[in-house]
């Protein structure tokens, strides 16, 4: 069944099933690449066409397809590719397409998505190519092996982190909460952080000095947060850290995370000024956890907090009935030195 896209999506989908045959097709440039299969490049534009139709509508299905995702990945290790080495143009077709609308599930979900298939595919290959290995014991087949080993490795990590601070990105920390969530002796505590006047920095020292402190801050949340902690980098100037936690906790990480992002960060256009504001929110154990939900509770304090005056938390909760009227901001007291 195919899914109803907008006219934006279909010609993006269009261009790269269009790129995907050209790369693959013994009349393109690239058929170096490997055999090409012994079929009409329309019946490839079907082929990949059907592939990427079936990948984003699991993007915008429930329960998470991982599974299904992974099934089709593999089916391109079949006939009529079995000949064909076609894990880097596939590659780039499904992990560079960008579906949907920015925000929607399914533009939100797809890298997930797209790299659940390629590295069902990479494993494919690989287990071909182990079998050929068994067969000739071909110290070129073990080279190849290990090549592809190293790229589905790569390809994971890319389609799941933050290509500046090497954080997670939004997919992946939306998986580890579901998996944090299933968690029935604590609950899930998640601190939305924002850099305060960090539009100032870009502006007047320019982006390339920007990027160096948004390192600077992850690195910095990576040595103030606890081992089981997911720190991604949300978008723009906004990190998310989510763990398993207890609500009291919640309120010491968040000041520990005020205290590592307080002091000015040393860059290349000598030391710049930064702070953070932070909301905090918590879903109980043995209750349903939504992401959305708990985020927007989070993101609802952390303006709390920037309005208060900023460099300071603010806690907030799931339930309306347990949030303080009051707004219950706390303030950041930085320790001299």
């Amino acid at each position: 069944m195919s899914i109803r896209l907008d006219t934006r999506t279909s010609a993006i989908v269009a261009a790269t099933i269009r790129e995907w045959v050209r790369s693959v097709h013994p009349g393109a440039s690239s058929a170096a690449l490997g055999h090409a299969p012994s079929v009409p490049s329309a019946d490839l534009e079907a082929i990949f066409g059907r592939v990427i139709n079936e990948l984003l509508e699991l993007a915008g299905s429930e329960p998470f397809p991982v599974r299904s995702a992974r099934r089709i990945g593999r089916s391109l290790a079949d006939a009529p590719f079995e000949r064909t080495r076609m894990l880097a143009p596939a590659s780039r077709a499904l992990l560079g397409l960008a579906p949907g609308v920015r925000g929607s599930l399914i533009a939100t979900r797809w890298s997930f998505i797209a790299s659940q298939a390629i590295d069902a595919y990479a494993e494919a290959l690989q287990q071909r190519a182990l079998v050929q290995q068994e067969r000739s014991l071909s110290e070129a087949v073990s080279v190849r092996v290990q090549e592809i080993a190293a790229l589905q490795t790569r390809l994971r990590h890319e389609a799941t982190h933050d290509a500046l601070t090497d954080l997670a990105n939004r997919s992946l920390l939306q998986e580890r909460v579901r998996v944090m969530a299933t968690d029935s002796a604590r609950g899930v505590g998640l601190l939305l952080i924002d850099l305060d006047d960090f539009k100032a920095i870009n502006d007047n020292y320019g982006h390339t000095v920007g990027d160096e402190v948004l390192v600077s801050i992850a690195q910095r949340l990576r040595s103030a947060c606890p081992p089981e902690t997911v720190i991604s980098r949300y978008g723009g100037d906004e990190f998310v850290v989510a763990l398993p936690a207890r609500r009291n906790s919640l309120s010491e990480l968040a000041m520990r995370v005020l205290a590592a992002l307080c002091e000015p960060v040393p860059t290349a256009a000598g030391s710049v000024p930064a702070s953070a504001s932070v909301g905090t929110a918590f879903c109980p154990p043995g209750r349903d956890c939504d992401f959305s939900d708990l985020l927007r509770s989070a993101d609802r304090a952390m303006y709390s907090a920037k309005t208060a005056g900023k460099r300071q938390f603010a806690v907030s909760e799931p339930d309306e009935e347990e949030v303080d009227p009051a707004g219950r901001a706390t303030r950041f007291a930085a320790v001299a030195g």
